[in-house]
């Protein structure tokens, strides 16, 4: 176990936990409403990687920023 590459101890594995429990309510958010991704994060009280990486992982497409959408 202690050459296992994943840290099992407790705090760890139940931020795993909820950020999968979680990943369907912020795919929706996403993908349905018009909700940036630092908006789910301040919301969840987590940090914008934890969200795109989630997302990513789990087949959601991102999109570009409207920043980005206005640039030449």
């Amino acid at each position: 176990m202690s050459q296992h590459p994943v840290d099992w101890s407790p705090p760890r594995f139940r931020r795993t936990q909820h950020t999968a429990t979680r990943v369907p309510q912020w795919r929706a958010w996403y993908e349905h409403g018009d909700v940036s991704l630092q908006d789910i994060a301040d919301r969840e009280g987590t940090s914008l990687a934890t969200i795109r990486l989630a997302l990513i992982k789990n087949g959601v497409a991102m999109r570009f920023s409207k920043a980005q959408a206005t640039r030449p």
